[in-house]
């Protein structure tokens, strides 16, 4: 199992100390809920996006949108309906169906999703495991929640990543051109597919559970690491340089 969301590039969020880059992702998260405007919001998260497209690259970017697109797309249609005060943007006739208020609290939510969810997947696409998890222990984590975070990080992608290979294998098999465009038949493969998904996923706990074995979880002695965060030098102008760009985005975009 050696899938992770890790991508790899060389951007200055590469050189960015882990431990000053979850302090800025917390930042962030917090930031994304302040009272600052719509549009302050809105510039916020395309920054973000800017800075993640800049170090990471465009598939990296399409594949977050790809997975956060169906809750998105659910948000922008159904939050409206629950702001019933304010001038109205649709009605028919006499009853008011979406107001002003409701699409741009609607807009702010979907800002706040898409913030906080990129902001933490660059956490993960420009880190390796090894160091967040170090990170996560820099910052008093227990150990056993840091190998929670960072093992649910490594097993979803792989999971992803066997359904992938799984169903392009049976699309291969697929006979004809006419069950391609039966979406009936489309529905009917998901049941094998789904079915190879879960036999991978259980043939990987006794695999998952040698490693951790291996690993002395479950020891009472002191735990130790071959890896270590000396390589980076410039933990303090890095957690300045977090605090300095949360502090400014506050203070330019606040209410």
């Amino acid at each position: 199992m050696n899938t992770s969301a890790f991508v790899a590039g060389n951007g200055w969020l590469y050189r960015f100390d882990p431990r000053a880059k979850i302090l800025l992702m917390v930042l962030l998260c917090i930031f994304f809920f302040l009272p600052i405007t719509l549009l302050g919001l809105f510039l916020s998260v395309l920054l973000v996006i800017a800075v993640g497209w800049r170090n990471t690259g465009t598939k990296n970017i399409k594949g977050v949108f790809l997975s956060i697109a169906p809750m998105l797309l659910f948000m922008l249609l159904f939050s409206p309906f629950n702001v019933r005060s304010g001038e109205p943007l649709w009605r028919i006739g006499a009853v008011t169906i979406i107001t002003v208020e409701g699409a741009l609290q609607a807009l702010r939510l979907a800002c706040r999703f898409i913030g906080i969810t990129y902001v933490c997947t660059l956490l993960f696409a420009t880190t390796v495991m090894g160091e967040i998890m170090l990170a996560l222990r820099f910052w008093r984590l227990p150990y056993k929640a840091a190998l929670v975070v960072t093992l649910s990080f490594t097993y979803i992608p792989f999971i992803a990543e066997s359904f992938s290979q799984i169903a392009e294998s049976h699309r291969l098999r697929e006979a004809a051109l006419e069950e391609r465009k039966n979406y009936i038949q489309r529905l009917k493969d998901l049941v094998p597919t789904l079915t190879s998904v879960l036999v991978v996923a259980l043939r990987s706990i006794p695999n998952l559970a040698m490693s951790l074995e291996m690993r002395g979880l479950g020891r009472s002695e002191r735990r130790t690491s071959y890896r270590s965060l000396d390589s980076y030098t410039r933990l303090f102008t890095d957690f300045v340089i977090s605090i300095t760009i949360v502090t400014m985005l506050w203070l330019i975009f606040k209410a």
